[in-house]
């Protein structure tokens, strides 16, 4: 059932990065990678990339706190992640 839902997200989030919908791509490529972490290091690039794109979003258009929240979701799946430490701190910098 989770491999099932999982293959559905990774679709959406195809779907949702073809056109340009960073954040629910960011959603889908989360939940995708919580239901399938197998696939976790196959993502990585790409999850960083979209992390960073959508917290610079979010940080402009809704605040610091929101981008933290964004940030805090981030570091649930790649809890040890130094790249997705550094773009917190990137955040936090400013």
């Amino acid at each position: 059932m989770n491999s099932e839902a999982g293959r559905r997200q990774l679709e959406a989030f195809v779907e949702c990065q073809r056109k340009g919908d960073v954040g629910h791509s960011f959603s889908h490529l989360s939940l995708a990678l919580c239901l399938l972490p197998h696939l976790k290091h196959q993502y990585y690039n790409t999850f960083l990339r979209v992390f960073e794109e959508w917290s610079d979003t979010v940080e402009e258009t809704k605040g610091i706190q929101q981008a933290l929240t964004i940030s805090e979701a981030a570091l649930s799946i790649y809890p040890h992640s130094p790249d997705i430490q550094y773009l917190l701190a990137k955040i936090l910098y400013r």
